[in-house]
């Protein structure tokens, strides 16, 4: 596994941790974002512990890098305090966990092995925190798609964003049209314009990548309500 923290205190107490442990081992570490990406490249771990607070280094978008590099990597992520929008940015990027950085060293090994057996873990106080905002928002399909996007720096209108729902849902132009109350030729423009910022014109393949996007925003939120450990 890499370790990515910019105390080395705790990257070290981690490697301390873990020598007791036959099948887990430290292989690299990492005090910031940019040496996270070099370091993933040389040795690419199976597992990458990141603290969401490291000054100079944006987590989320370290998050998303790593993911896009490996969807397989299973990253969790260490918090000092329970920043709700931060931990849903997390979660929303690729995460499969987020644990307070407080927690003791077997249960950080517990959560550290539940998340190679692909479960999706969260300590208690960020598992209270998820629960309360997944209840209190319902986020529909729509801004589930608006946040997917915005975590991997991707920023739509809100009328570009009822044409990709809809565009996501299979919808034909005609219909849009109908739907929104525009002329066809106004939703071409907008097509065309999503086209332009997702570097494509091939309809089918940019729908495929928005249903893939909400499913996994989907499971994300089930996932917060089904998966935690105490």
């Amino acid at each position: 596994m890499m370790v990515v923290d910019d105390e080395q205190l705790f990257s070290d107490g981690v490697q301390a941790l873990l020598i007791q442990e036959e099948d887990m081992q430290v292989v690299t570490t990492a005090t910031n974002g940019k040496s996270a990406i070099l370091q993933f490249k040389a040795y690419q771990p199976d597992l990458v512990l990141i603290d969401i607070h490291m000054p100079h280094t944006d987590a989320i978008k370290l998050i998303v890098h790593i993911k896009e590099s490996d969807a397989d990597v299973k990253i969790l992520v260490l918090t000092s305090f329970t920043d709700e929008d931060l931990i849903v940015a997390a979660i929303y990027a690729g995460a499969d966990g987020v644990v307070l950085k407080k927690l003791n060293g077997e249960h950080l090994i517990a959560c550290m092995r539940s998340v190679m057996q692909n479960e999706v873990v969260f300590s208690g106080e960020v598992a209270q925190i998820l629960v309360k905002r997944i209840l209190e928002r319902k986020l529909d399909k729509r801004e589930l798609l608006n946040e997917a996007l915005k975590n991997r720096g991707i920023y739509l209108s809100n009328r570009e964003l009822d044409v990709a729902y809809l565009l996501a849902e299979g919808v034909s132009n005609k219909d849009i049209a109908n739907r929104l109350y525009l002329s066809e030729g106004t939703v071409k423009n907008y097509i065309s314009s999503i086209y332009q910022t997702f570097q494509t014109n091939n309809r089918k393949q940019l729908r495929a990548y928005f249903q893939e996007l909400l499913q996994k925003s989907q499971t994300d939120e089930i996932n917060a309500l089904y998966h935690i450990l105490d």
